[in-house]
């Protein structure tokens, strides 16, 4: 697992009322379906849409499901740009390992 999904789900263990731990999970979800290891019931789409909501820094949705989590939605933008600049140096990695 990902540190990144490790330090949400942390964050849904804190002292949070029912809602917001509500949507923490949708952020784990949504962490889970961009960045969690393939899985028989996950398709491309579902991780494609999973990868645009969050990206999408300024649509209300995102927006939201942030404020609605008790996040600033800066600080989940900060972990999502992190997860994906880790995801292309691994990329870039193994490129350099195959040549």
């Amino acid at each position: 697992m990902t540190k990144v999904i490790q330090t949400i789900k942390v964050l849904l263990e804190e002292n949070a009322d029912p809602e917001q731990k509500l949507w923490r999970a949708v952020l784990v979800q949504a962490f889970q379906d961009a960045f969690g290891p393939d899985r028989y019931e996950k398709t491309k789409t579902i991780k494609e849409e999973a990868q645009t909501f969050l990206t999408s820094y300024s649509d209300d949705n995102f927006i939201d499901v942030c404020e609605n989590a008790g996040f600033d939605p800066s600080f989940v933008k900060r972990k999502v740009r992190k997860k994906f600049a880790n995801n292309f140096v691994n990329s870039i990695n193994k490129l350099s390992v195959r040549v």
